[in-house]
């Protein structure tokens, strides 16, 4: 099958393209000023040593100042080829990481002069490759083809195993180095005693120790025997396992409070969904070596299950297919979410065009209670998946159950005060294709306007943000 060109770009493409480049450089600066500041020091850093180590003809250490120059290019290309966000304290990090090990490390013999510069750098790196385990693990979840719940202790199990192959990996690279080009990244140590079996004079399994007194080698004397990197790389998997198992841990309690705290965040990438491009649609054959879909909620054979409760709100034990009729006396449960702020402000979203109910209308979030949920954690997951936000669970308030006999529901009404930056939302696309805030006036007059739901609902709801939300300006 031939291959599709690019459409060239006309010159007054490109220039357009270039401006909104520009355009879009000059907001992220002004948004994330000291990220600017810490990147363009690093650079003229690192442009200066360059030129120095050339005047002084150090070719290799200007190899290093060139690679460090196009390793610094990696969190931006992340962020703006694949669509992912990588926080502004892990790109920081990332940075001075770079810096600290190829410029002062290699070129400035930091890794000489301070014995702990190493130990530093690979305790680091176990911590930072952990966050990026949970970050892989949460984009792929986060995919509406690959989606499926895992718990947060395997989370942390992957998290850790990643980081761990990435310390191996690192080890391995540097043994390479030594072995096919003469290096010596895997620092020596001298050892002064020798634990061996091999020196048991009777030829027992029981380990012999000598304390090493001497060591004459092409006729100079040694202060003991070197280990030729055994010790150094041991150490730094050791320290990489410290710092793998403290992010794992920190993510694991992280994940399983349901996205509270404000550490974890900081170091963990997340998928730019609304950037993403719409897929493509291929008439061929899938590869056989793309994966298979995991089976979910969105993509289960089956239909998806509802708890069965009675009219007075007692679970029955049974369960029954969305959209299928319910018996005389069954009940399902759904929940209303009020998102407001700190001002007074709420936050409303536009359901998508192809709904069944007010498509393309502004509504508050809504969702059906899935069979083993209650109506709290489906408050909390329909946040997640139609506004991309995890909500502070303790700021929710459940102020009305609402009796629906048409349609033999009981819906719980919560409201949540958060304080939501509207960079960080991600709308599902099959759900949600807008969102804005309106202030508390706006939002009774809009409340006063749901004429296809009850009056009593109206009126418990108008009561409760008429008489508990203030308005701030």
């Amino acid at each position: 099958m031939a291959k599709k060109k690019r459409p060239q770009l006309t010159k007054e493409e490109r220039r357009q393209r270039r401006a909104e480049d520009l355009k879009r450089t000059k907001v992220e600066i002004k948004e994330h000023p000291v990220l600017f500041a810490v990147y363009v020091v690093l650079r003229v850093l690192v442009v200066g040593v360059l030129i120095l180590q050339l005047l002084n003809g150090e070719y290799y250490d200007v190899f290093l100042c060139s690679l460090t120059l196009l390793l610094f290019l990696i969190p931006s290309f992340v962020e703006r080829r694949l669509h992912i966000d990588v926080p502004n304290t892990l790109e920081v990090i990332i940075l001075l990481f770079i810096f600290s090990a190829e410029i002062l490390g290699e070129i400035q013999e930091y890794y000489l002069i301070f014995p702990f510069w190493d130990t530093m750098l690979h305790t680091l790196n176990g911590f930072l490759m952990a966050a990026i385990g949970i970050a892989m693990v949460d984009i792929l979840n986060r995919s509406r083809r690959f989606k499926v719940r895992l718990s947060p202790v395997f989370v942390a199990v992957v998290a850790f195993c990643f980081s761990m192959t990435i310390g191996v990996l690192w080890e391995f690279f540097e043994y390479g180095m030594d072995m096919f080009f003469n290096m010596d990244m895997q620092k020596d140590t001298w050892v002064g005693v020798v634990n061996s079996v091999s020196l048991n004079p009777n030829g027992r399994n029981i380990p012999e120790r000598v304390a090493i007194e001497s060591v004459v080698v092409n006729g100079e004397t040694w202060p003991g025997y070197l280990d030729i990197g055994l010790h150094d790389t041991m150490k730094d998997l050791l320290v990489n396992f410290i710092g793998a198992v403290i992010f794992s841990l920190i993510g694991m309690i992280y994940i399983m409070g349901r996205g509270r705290g404000q550490f974890a965040p900081r170091f963990i990438p997340r998928l730019k969904e609304r950037e993403l491009p719409p897929p493509e649609k291929r008439e061929e054959r899938p590869s056989l070596l793309e994966p298979i879909a995991l089976e979910g909620p969105e993509n289960m054979e089956g239909p998806e299950l509802f708890d069965i409760y009675t009219k007075d709100g007692r679970h029955t034990g049974r369960t029954a297919p969305r959209g299928s009729a319910l018996a005389a006396g069954d009940f399902r449960l759904g929940t209303h979410v009020y998102i407001y702020d700190a001002q007074g402000r709420f936050l409303l979203q536009k359901r998508a065009q192809d709904k069944s109910f007010r498509p393309g209308q502004w509504e508050i979030t809504m969702g059906h209670v899935v069979a083993g949920e209650t109506t709290f954690d489906c408050a909390l997951r329909e946040v997640q998946e139609e506004l991309g936000v995890a909500l502070p669970p303790e700021n929710f308030v459940k102020i009305y159950r609402w009796h629906e006999k048409e349609v033999q529901m009981f819906t719980d009404v919560f409201f949540v005060r958060a304080e939501v930056d509207d960079s960080t939302l991600t709308l599902q696309k099959e759900e949600v294709i807008g969102a804005q805030w309106i202030n508390k006036g706006e939002m009774l007059g809009f409340i006063q306007q749901m004429d296809y739901r009850p009056r009593q609902y109206r009126a418990v709801v108008t009561e409760y943000i008429t008489d508990c939300i203030a308005e701030n300006n």
